[in-house]
């Protein structure tokens, strides 16, 4: 999905322009902090939009890839935080969505071969 890789132009652009201090503070770079957000309102349109035109078996295998994709995280989270209060790095917000992509991903592909 176009809208998709949008949003990831759009987070990753504006994460490195914050990051590396390209934009002097101020209105535009408020705007474009935004910018992403926005993306992803449309991203998740387009989502619905495709579940919604989708047959039952997309459906399917949609819905348990997001089961595995936010449960899996859930339980690798709370798992990681006590290595956490044991000294290993905080995880980050953009290690979390990593692992939630992750295993949306790998999900939606095994339920892909399964229904082949």
């Amino acid at each position: 999905m176009w809208v998709l890789f949008a949003w990831a132009v759009c987070f990753a652009g504006v994460s490195q322009l914050i990051k590396r201090d390209l934009l002097s503070a101020g209105p535009l770079l408020w705007l474009l902090a935004a910018l992403p957000s926005v993306a992803g309102v449309f991203a998740l349109i387009a989502y619905g939009r495709f579940l919604r035109e989708a047959d039952e078996l997309q459906r399917i295998i949609q819905l348990r890839a997001l089961a595995l994709g936010f449960g899996g995280t859930l339980f690798a989270l709370a798992g990681y935080r006590v290595f956490e209060r044991l000294g290993a790095p905080a995880a980050e917000l953009t290690d979390v969505m990593l692992v939630m992509m992750l295993l949306y991903s790998v999900a939606s592909l095994l339920g892909w071969r399964r229904y082949r």
